[in-house]
């Protein structure tokens, strides 16, 4: 297999090897991280109650997106130990079937989403200003759950065949017309000066609906970008375009057994998070719009461990496709060191900053003052959180799903929402308690993977 080449065969040494994989990933969610920041940009210049309505939603678009992480995490395992397998046959097979789960669970949770917006507000404690948007952002944005179902999906498939780059490529594309959509759909007609001249520029001026629009929109243009290239970018996944789609029971019962408990753990994390929610919005709308710039803010500190993270789900499940366990511990102890010296780094500039940071998202005076420490105490935590999450890159591609299953439960319901509620509702504190509760428990949890790693039972989750 020629084209495999880019991956574990290429040669190289294991950071070069772990970098040259990483930066691509890294990149993705760094446009896909900004995307959403100048989203919240946009929105946020709107007003407190124009943020507040997105904030309201978004842990429950985090549970829809920890569906169609489950999802690709289960295919992203059967490729990788496809490709090192060598075994094209196989290999093919499960991209297709790929393609029909990720269109199946898309439309699934188009529907549900459908029948159940209007109702999600109220369920959330939103203000009664809130509500409104709130159902129209999330109605709209129900459409887009389809494509990027898919667009996940086929996204994880190509970085487990060792190709980070084309996903990179096809997000950038997509994101550059979400912002350009934004651009004309959530602010009205207005005129600017541009070198001393009038323009007159066309605006739709739907607010958060607008938004909620130009991000579907790109979704699916994403997703048709990657289906082209599935089928015509010369890769170890590509397919023709004819063949079996059907699923095979074989592959289904491993793909269970890797994405339940993954879905089972971002369920948990997920729900923790509306839990959360909930309880925040009880602070207030500016406490709930301070909490969501820095849940946005600090995608900018953790997405680098996405990518490491989605490296060493390739890198470990090739290296035990290919039956090599003693390349498979040096790439998860190498990946690890790098990953968290790289996210160590970057959030010194963060903290230092977090007050100018935190102005690009936010008009409103009070909004930024609240949102000011708890963006600090993120900074502060951020590298023990990173860690959980490239940790759990490794022990997905190794088969080992039920220890970060664990974890969550632990550090979500264990920890977490115990410190949340005792300084919030006993306490009294407002959002800077909230993320000094979030950081402690994102320390346990790191403490609990090193142990795991350094123990080496994930080796033996799955038969190499």
């Amino acid at each position: 297999m020629e084209e495999q080449q880019t991956a574990l065969w290429s040669g190289k040494s294991i950071p070069e090897t772990i970098f040259r994989l990483s930066w691509p990933a890294i990149l993705e969610q760094f446009l896909i991280c900004m995307a959403t920041l100048v989203d919240t940009a946009m929105v946020g210049s709107i007003g407190a109650v124009a943020t507040a309505a997105v904030a309201i939603n978004i842990s429950t678009v985090w549970l829809i997106n920890g569906a169609l992480t489950a999802l690709s995490v289960g295919f992203s395992f059967l490729v990788s130990h496809a490709i090192g397998e060598q075994n094209k046959e196989k290999t093919a097979a499960c991209v297709r079937q790929s393609i029909t789960a990720s269109f199946l669970l898309g439309l699934f949770l188009l529907l549900v989403v459908r029948l159940i917006h209007q109702k999600l507000p109220i369920l959330l404690g939103a203000e009664p200003d809130v509500i409104g948007p709130a159902q129209s952002y999330m109605g709209i944005l129900a459409f887009g759950f389809l494509p990027q179902s898919m667009a996940v999906v086929l996204s994880a498939v190509f970085r487990s065949a060792g190709n980070t780059r084309l996903p990179l490529a096809a997000n950038l594309i997509s994101n550059c017309l979400n912002m350009v959509g934004n651009f004309f759909l959530i602010y009205p007609s207005r005129t600017v000066t541009l070198f001393g001249a009038d323009v007159a520029i066309w605006g739709a001026g739907l607010g958060v609906t607008g938004a909620a629009i130009s991000t579907a929109s790109s979704q699916l243009i994403l997703a048709c970008l990657l289906l082209y290239l599935i089928y015509h970018a010369k890769t170890p996944a590509k397919i023709t375009l004819w063949g079996n789609y059907r699923f095979h029971n074989d592959h289904i019962h491993t793909l269970l057994h890797i994405s339940i408990p993954v879905l089972l753990e971002r369920a948990t994390l997920c729900l923790g998070q509306i839990a959360l929610t909930a309880t925040i919005s009880g602070l207030g709308t500016v406490a709930l719009a301070a909490h969501y710039l820095t849940n946005q803010t600090e995608g900018l500190l953790y997405l680098p461990a996405y990518g490491f993270a989605y490296s060493a789900t390739t890198l470990i499940g090739q290296a035990m496709g290919a039956r090599d366990r003693q390349l498979t511990q040096k790439f998860a102890y190498s990946i690890s060191i790098i990953g968290s010296i790289t996210i160590f780094v970057l959030c010194i500039p963060v903290f230092l900053l977090a007050r100018p940071i935190i102005s690009l998202f936010s008009s409103d005076p009070g909004v930024v003052d609240a949102a000011v420490l708890p963006l600090q105490l993120a900074a502060a935590f951020e590298v023990f959180f990173s860690y959980s999450i490239i940790a759990g890159g490794i022990f997905r591609g190794a088969g080992d799903v039920k220890f970060p299953l664990i974890v969550s439960l632990v550090g979500m319901w264990g920890i977490r929402i115990g410190l949340v509620y005792l300084v919030v509702k006993i306490l009294h504190f407002s959002v800077g308690g909230v993320w000094l509760a979030i950081g402690i428990d994102s320390f346990i949890r790191a403490v609990l993977c090193i142990y795991r790693i350094k123990g080496g039972k994930w080796l033996s989750s799955w038969t190499m």
